[in-house]
């Protein structure tokens, strides 16, 4: 089928076979590594994939890059610790056998968080762009949040099956990943000239809290979805307390002048 699966990785030898799995109707599986130190590399080459290298800046240009590479002109984005379900697998196929009526589609996700497909809690209800005409769509965002964007027109979405995402092994990967995340995050606000007083990094992760828990069910889900709600809020926290911790570096002695 003329679908370009498109993967961007580094280090995904426990994930990869297992995305390319879940789309056997892709005419293409393009790979781009951004310098792999595991068996990501061989895992590509033996499953058939196109491997391509391209050094890593932002998730926005690495993945925009990848775009331009895709062969087919109906591309569709999973990251490598993500999967279709049978439902979204058949649906994806269906819709482009019978001819798609838009430029793009979003794919609806579920979680998989400590060994519960999670349908409420802080995730609930996500949906996001990801199979796009090739000539109609493009990346853009921030150093850690990209997202495609059509050039016209709205995406349509696909109501059945979802995209199943399990981003972290346990805990202690999802607070490294965190950290990671909030840092580059701050450090992208503070040079794009953001600054933050105290009130964010109390009242923000008390809100996240607060949403994730109640509004979305998340205390609904047991263990794993109070658990997923307070480091979803902790998360908050460490963006906005090291947002404020690099504001008051930069202006001593005149921090309280930010709110």
């Amino acid at each position: 089928m003329d679908l370009s699966l498109v993967i961007v990785t580094r280090n995904e030898e426990k994930h990869l076979a297992r995305c390319f799995e879940s789309v056997p109707f892709a005419g293409e599986v393009l790979v781009v590594d951004s310098g792999s130190t595991d068996s990501t590399i061989g895992i590509a080459r033996t499953l058939g994939c196109r491997v391509m290298h391209h050094s890593f800046t932002d998730y926005s240009s690495q993945k925009q890059w990848a775009l331009e590479q895709a062969r087919y002109d109906w591309v569709l984005f999973l990251d490598a610790d993500e999967y279709l379900d049978p439902d979204l697998s058949g649906a994806i196929r269906s819709l482009l056998l019978k001819g798609p009526d838009r430029d793009g589609y979003r794919l609806r996700f579920r979680m998989l968080y400590m060994g519960r497909l999670m349908r409420l809690g802080p995730w609930s209800g996500e949906s996001h762009l990801r199979l796009i005409r090739k000539a109609s769509a493009s990346f853009s965002g921030s150093h850690v949040h990209e997202g495609l964007v059509l050039e016209s027109g709205r995406p349509g979405i696909l109501r059945k099956g979802h995209v199943v995402h399990e981003s972290y092994e346990d805990l202690s990967e999802q607070i490294d990943k965190m950290r990671a995340y909030a840092s580059m995050w701050a450090r992208g606000e503070h040079s794009a000239g953001r600054r933050a007083g105290p009130s964010p990094m109390i009242l923000r992760p008390l809100w996240r809290l607060f949403s994730s828990c109640i509004l979305r069910g998340g205390i609904l889900e047991g263990v794993p979805g109070l658990t997923a709600s307070v480091v979803a809020s902790f998360y908050v926290f460490l963006k906005w307390s090291m947002l404020r911790e690099m504001t008051m570096r930069s202006n001593p002695g005149g921090e309280d002048r930010v709110r």
